[in-house]
């Protein structure tokens, strides 16, 4: 939620039409977040809160630090390589470490050939949806200008 409030912020430099997707598309991830909580507020009233937020070194590393990490690298690379890379490499490494973290699945050539395959796909839909359909600008990075 605290997110969505902060990168609401930054979306009023953008012209109208331009900022008017990412301001529905973090609107919808502060509400999101603002109904997790009532949720486990409502949810768990009978528990003691601390049962309910409990968070242990394991979690803290795996689903908070790790994907934390993921994001700030993809932003780093934003600014050297472009949207389009940096989502392509962000994809990927989703498409792989959550199947790991749930399974210990390693991955396999055939899988490493879907996850490239369904990271152009998406990527490949974002470039035309974004900069062929809509003409909106996207960050290029510093190799890719």
């Amino acid at each position: 939620m605290l997110f969505a409030v902060l990168a609401y912020t930054q979306t009023g430099s953008l012209p109208a039409q331009a900022a008017l997707f990412p301001k529905l598309v973090i609107f919808g991830m502060g509400v999101s977040g603002f109904l997790l909580i009532v949720d486990t507020l409502t949810r768990h009233r009978r528990r003691r809160l601390a049962e309910v937020i409990s968070i242990n070194l394991q979690t803290a590393i795996y689903q908070i630090l790790i994907p934390g990490a993921m994001m700030l690298v993809t932003y780093g690379l934003l600014q050297l390589i472009g949207f389009y890379a940096a989502g392509f490499l962000l994809i990927q490494m989703v498409f792989f470490y959550q199947p790991f973290r749930t399974g210990g699945v390693r991955p396999t050539l055939s899988y490493v050939a879907k996850g490239v395959v369904f990271a152009a796909v998406t990527m490949t839909v974002m470039y035309i949806a974004f900069t062929l359909l809509l003409k909106l600008p996207v960050p290029r990075g510093s190799f890719f200008s």
